[in-house]
Parts: structure tokens; sequence; C-alpha cells
């Protein structure tokens, strides 16, 4: 059975994944309508899968993925996977910020594959941004700093806004209250 794929009769599928025979129940089409949930989810593999084959065309985007790739994974797998799921941002410190020029804002931001860019938006109370920055990635991979360029007075500042982009384009907004 080495090297088969396809499907016998109507019990049972064949295909191939890292050199591996897997049997599996023959696949067939469902009656049932898909949610919208899963109609969404179908939609984000469409888009997923165009950028996974798009990737893989590119050698240097090739070679990075290929290069975190598990023995039983290839380059598209890692590529796809990471189109699929968008960046997270875990946290946003900003015990150092006080409104003032110089001070730090601190962004825990993580992802599949990686994090390409985190910018910071400063929002006063009605919403009007103040302020718009690229933060800097930190020597450990997962943190990245914003320095504020701007002072401004007590109690102006009511919300910072931060948004973490990945390799795929994928990206994540998170906002935080200042008191």
């Amino acid at each position: 059975m080495m090297g088969l794929s396809g499907t016998i009769g109507k019990q049972m599928t064949l295909s191939q994944k890292a050199g591996d025979t897997i049997v599996g129940r023959k696949r067939g089409s469902s009656n049932i309508p898909a949610t919208e949930e899963q109609l969404e989810i179908q939609s984000r593999f469409r888009i997923a899968s165009k950028y996974a084959l798009a990737a893989i065309l590119d050698p240097v985007t090739k070679a990075a993925y290929a290069a975190v790739a598990k023995p039983s994974q290839s380059a598209y797998n890692v590529a796809l996977a990471d189109a699929f799921t968008p960046p997270e941002i875990v946290s946003i410190d900003t015990a150092s910020f006080h409104a003032t020029a110089g001070d730090i804002v601190t962004i825990r931001a993580i992802d599949y594959f990686k994090v390409v860019s985190v910018t910071v938006m400063i929002h006063d109370h009605a919403g009007l941004v103040m302020e718009v920055g690229q933060a800097v990635k930190g020597v450990n991979g997962l943190d990245w700093t914003y320095t504020a360029a701007s002072t401004y007075p007590a109690g102006m500042v009511a919300k910072i806004t931060v948004s973490a982009r990945d390799l795929p384009a994928n990206e994540t907004k998170k906002e935080v209250l200042i008191a």
C-alpha cells in the first residue's frame, strides 16, 4: 500500500503524509448546509491557502517557513497555519506610561510564526488619535516597546490602542484604558 492514494470502493480513502500511508473513512460531501461560522472558516481557509501557495513561490519566505517546520510538515503547511492564525496581543503594560515624552509602553505579542510590526496609538477622551508610532521589538522576541513622543496634560490621555501584524498581514487590535 506504500505510495497509494485515492478511494477504494465506497469504504475507505488512502492518502499520503510525510511518506506514510493514511487510511480513513471514505470522504464525501455533507447534505447539511454550512453555518455562518463554518462559511467564515471556509473563507479564511481559502485566503490562507492562497497566501501559502504564494509564500512558497518566494524562495526566501519558503526557506523561513521550512526552517521552523516539524518533520511531518512542509513549508506550505507552516505558511497555511501562519496565515490562518492571527497574532495575539497577550498584554499591554502601561505601568511606566504617565503621558510624558519618553514614557514606555511594553507590549507582549505572539504569533504562530512571527509578529512583524506593532503599532501604538494614543487617544484622548474624545477618541481622537494624538500620537501614532511603531514599537521596537525586544531582544526576547516577545516584547515590543513603544516610547511616547509627546507630553500631554494630566488626564488628557484616555486609551492606548495596540495593533500587531504578522507576515501574512493578519492584524489584531487591543485597547487599554488609562485611568
